[in-house]
Order: C-alpha cells, then sequence, then structure tokens
C-alpha cells in the first residue's frame, strides 16, 4: 500500500477517535469551561459544540452561562456547521439584545448564511439572507468592528444576486417574454445598480423596451447606459438596436 495512503488512514484513525472521544463533565462549572477553552485551544470544534451543550444544560444560571453560549457558537461556525452557528446565533441575539458581543453574534449569523449561500446559477435565498443581515447590522451599529469585512462580503453578494437576475432576465428575454424580462431588469436597475453586471443588464433592458416598442423607455435607458458606462461594449451593441 502507498505511503500516502497509510498516512491518510491513520489521520482518519486519529480523527475519528478525538471526534468520537467521550465529553463528559465534572462536578463543578468553572472546571467544565476550562475544559471546554481547551477544546477551542486545540480546534477539537466537533468536541467543543457537544460539550457546550452538555454544559449549558447543567450550568444554565453559572456566570459561565453566557461565556458558554458564545464559545458554543464559535465553535459550531469553524466546525462548518452552519445551520447550529445560524439558530445559535438568533438565540443569542433575542436572550441577549444589549450584550456587549451582540454584534459578533449578529456578524456570525450573517456569515453563516453566507457560507450557505450559492453560486448565481443557484438560488440565492441565503445570498438574499446575508446580505440583509449584514446591511441591518451595519444600519444598527455602524461603527461595528467588522464594517470592512461587510463592504468586502456585501459586494461579492450584490454582484452574486444581481448576475443571478441577469441570468433569468436574459432567459425571459430569449423566450420573448420581454415583460418577465423587464421585471428582473428593473430590478437590478433599482437595487443593485453597483453591480458588475449593470451595463450588460442596462443593455438588455434596452432591447427589452425596443421588442415592446416602447422607444421613449429604450432611449431613456440607452441614454443612462451612454452616461454612466461609456466605454462598456454593450454601449456599441445597445446603439446597433
Amino acid at each position: 500500500m502507498p505511503i500516502t495512503k497509510i498516512v491518510m488512514m491513520i489521520a482518519a484513525i486519529v480523527l475519528s477517535a478525538c471526534i468520537s472521544a467521550p465529553v463528559e463533565l465534572s462536578k463543578t462549572a468553572e472546571d467544565d469551561y476550562k475544559k471546554a477553552l481547551q477544546y477551542m485551544e486545540n480546534e477539537n470544534y466537533p468536541n467543543a459544540v457537544l460539550f457546550l451543550e452538555k454544559f449549558s444544560a447543567k450550568y444554565p444560571y453559572s456566570q459561565y452561562a453566557t461565556n458558554a453560549e458564545l464559545l458554543r457558537l464559535k465553535a459550531a461556525y469553524l466546525d462548518g456547521q452552519y445551520v447550529l452557528s445560524e439558530t445559535l446565533g438568533l438565540r443569542f441575539i433575542d436572550a441577549h439584545p444589549d450584550h456587549k458581543d451582540r454584534v459578533y453574534a449578529q456578524f456570525t449569523v450573517a456569515m453563516s448564511y453566507y457560507k450557505q449561500s450559492s453560486s448565481a446559477e443557484l438560488d440565492q435565498q441565503f445570498s438574499h439572507k446575508s446580505r440583509d443581515a449584514f446591511l441591518e447590522l451595519n444600519q444598527q451599529f455602524p461603527n461595528n468592528a467588522y464594517v470592512a469585512d461587510i463592504e468586502k462580503y456585501l459586494n461579492i453578494l450584490t454582484n452574486r444576486v444581481a448576475e443571478h437576475e441577469l441570468i433569468v432576465g436574459k432567459f425571459y428575454f430569449e423566450k420573448k417574454l420581454y415583460v418577465a424580462a423587464l421585471n428582473r431588469l428593473l430590478l437590478i436597475k433599482n437595487q443593485y445598480a453597483n453591480a458588475n453586471i449593470i451595463d450588460e443588464s442596462l443593455y438588455y433592458l434596452v432591447a427589452s423596451y425596443a421588442a415592446l416598442e416602447q422607444q421613449d423607455l429604450a432611449k431613456e435607458t440607452k441614454a443612462i447606459l451612454k452616461r454612466e458606462h461609456p466605454q462598456s461594449p454593450w454601449l456599441v451593441k445597445a446603439k446597433n438596436l
């Protein structure tokens, strides 16, 4: 058997043993909280999640209870259990609306949605949830510590959902369902004007108006395309309509 396969088998056995190791509580909340911290330090997130679940059930009113909730939220997220981290984050926000770490919980919820979001070709349910959660966080806490990260993720999400709408809009356009195409294309124009594909969507908006013989709206949209994207190849195509 090749050495690489042997190494992989050993690693899998070690990882399996680590995850399946019993996560028993001791007699005090302090000792158990320290054990939970040790799991986190060792990056043993699966056991940390299980252990902290037991911890919260046994010590719901201890001085470590709230920190344990946050620790479990972090462990679930780092372990890739995004449905659980989303649930735990929302539960923490609801139970501790004025807690100093509420912003962290809200950011983790938004990131949990983000991690569950799909490429532009697929359904954008979680992209919308993530985008809304980031926007809400910035609105509630405009000076939060995650502003730079949120801006980056909002840019990615805006481009993704806009591209999805364009894909659907083009599908309708090619099927000559111009009213349906307009609904999608106008959504991009009105809500995602900063998306990377805005010039292409404006072109299809012009083409849809032209196909419906709404020449004034076609000219108006073409003027926007010319003013805001004068170097776009889609402007050349729009002129040829």
